[in-house]
């Protein structure tokens, strides 16, 4: 598990919330629900790119459209893919798009690993936008590290840590939150969360 805290500066991180916004007018955000059970997550999510991650009664998996809207999934914006250069470089461009909306403070993302891409050999990249998410992570769910990821951070998984178990444990709200700055597009004090990865699908 690579972290870059910090990484990216306040224009940066308002060139990345406007392209959010765009995607939310033509890619309404959802509410993905538990397979089996059918539970609401504790979190909204929406996508771009050629591929996008739901998750609803009948699995987990990748789409090519928006469940709700039937409609293709918007490009991911340009911006994203030069960041995606900067830190996995030696890899294809991604083309899938995860944005993940937790509103502070009763959003949560349990301990899980991303393997429904079947290819583990690429990275996966986040970015960080907002109020603080306690970030755990590990090998395994009894062995688990914590760092605080604030706005601007970003973390690759690649190599061994690429299927490590991670999750979102609570929302930190702070005092200077980016997204409040737009606060008629973002619930007060949120999160986002923006995850960067190739998916390939399975030729049987």
């Amino acid at each position: 598990m690579k972290f870059f805290f910090n990484q990216l500066n306040i224009e940066e991180q308002l060139i990345i919330s406007n392209e959010i916004i765009k995607i939310f007018k033509e890619s309404p955000l959802f509410l993905p629900k538990t397979p089996r059970f059918n539970r609401p997550f504790k979190i909204l999510i929406t996508n771009a790119g050629k591929w996008g991650w739901k998750s609803d009664i009948n699995g987990y998996g990748y789409v090519t459209k928006h469940p709700i809207t039937k409609k293709k999934w918007p490009v991911i914006p340009k911006f994203f893919l030069e960041i995606w250069k900067c830190y996995c470089r030696d890899y294809s461009l991604p083309n899938s798009c995860l944005i993940n909306l937790y509103k502070y403070p009763s959003s949560s993302l349990g301990l899980h690993q991303d393997k429904d891409e079947n290819n583990f050999n690429n990275p996966v990249l986040s970015i960080s936008l907002g109020s603080i998410g306690v970030f755990k992570y590990g090998k395994d769910k009894n062995n688990l590290r914590k760092v605080y990821l604030e706005s601007g951070s970003i973390v690759v998984m690649d190599g061994d840590s690429r299927l490590d178990y991670h999750g979102i444990e609570k929302i930190i709200k702070i005092k200077k939150n980016i997204l409040n700055e737009m606060k008629e597009k973002f619930p007060l004090d949120c999160r986002i969360n923006i995850t960067l990865r190739i998916y390939e699908p399975r030729i049987d």
